[in-house]
């Protein structure tokens, strides 16, 4: 990736910031990596075209390729993108959503519908355990590792609304319910199925707060500059605006501005409070 984008970063890449002045250069961002699957981002489709053929050419020097059935674009803002190929001429495929990592990076919502799903699939299959004469403390503890676990993975980065905030609460105490093998008729109030487990949304605001404290003290990271990134250019569209990463962030740590949340954040230990 070094040697792909040699002088060529600042032409190739997303554009974070303008250019303000010779002190102040633009800021860009060019790919985000985990082991070998590669996000490579830029501002025009021209642009990423060079970028892939580039990186492309680079990998072959060493032996390693790219495998054009599984790389996929992802276009914003562009109704019609025009065709992206690899070097041997083959169309990179346009999708609406793409999953990475395990969650899907356009919206929260579709992800959400998803890990509930899969979180029932591994709540199901372990009936004969919620059935067994096992300790509900032991069951909590058996059941925190396993399906909640599957329930609020990715969390981190969810954009939620209190609606689903409070479908997702919803969500874990009927699974919680069954873990523990309390039926309807038993009357037993949440705060006692609960015991000292944190409720589902109170866990995401957490861990969603911790991730983005930390990604902010560290300028190392390629994520510092995205957590509070907010574009500088284009209009909203008419109409109640989504909420944002930026909103939700405020939010949930009871911020009043954008501002004020950065600060909060660089002091480790209050941020922790």
């Amino acid at each position: 990736m070094r040697k792909a984008l040699l002088d060529k970063e600042q032409e190739l890449g997303l554009t974070l910031k303008p250019r303000q002045s010779r002190r102040h250069s633009k800021e860009v961002l060019t790919d985000l990596d985990f082991a070998d699957d590669i996000a490579l981002l830029s501002d025009e489709i021209q642009q990423a075209q060079e970028l892939l053929l580039r990186v492309r050419s680079e990998c072959k020097k060493v032996g390693l390729g790219i495998n054009a059935k599984k790389t996929k674009g992802l276009a914003f803002n562009i109704e019609e993108p025009p065709p992206l190929q690899t070097a041997e001429g083959t169309d990179i495929e346009w999708v609406k959503d793409f999953k990475y990592l395990g969650s899907w990076v356009e919206d929260s919502i579709k992800d959400l519908s998803v890990r509930k799903a899969l979180a029932w699939k591994a709540l199901n299959s372990m009936s004969k355990v919620w059935k067994s004469d096992m300790s509900r403390s032991l069951k909590r503890r058996f059941f925190t590792a396993t399906v909640e676990s599957i329930l609020l993975y990715g969390c981190e980065a969810w954009t939620t609304t209190e609606s689903q905030e409070k479908s997702i609460n919803g969500t874990y105490t009927r699974m919680l319910r069954k873990a523990l093998n309390v039926h309807w008729s038993s009357h037993m109030s949440n705060d006692e199925l609960y015991g000292d487990i944190p409720r589902a949304s109170d866990k995401i605001a957490s861990r969603r707060l911790q991730l983005a404290g930390h990604c902010c003290r560290h300028p190392e990271l390629s994520c510092q500059p995205l957590v509070l990134w907010e574009p500088t250019h284009g209009v909203r569209r008419r109409g109640r605006p989504k909420k944002t990463y930026i909103d939700v962030l405020i939010r949930d740590a009871g911020a009043a501005t954008r501002g004020e949340l950065a600060t909060m954040m660089v002091d480790r230990c209050e941020w922790r409070k």
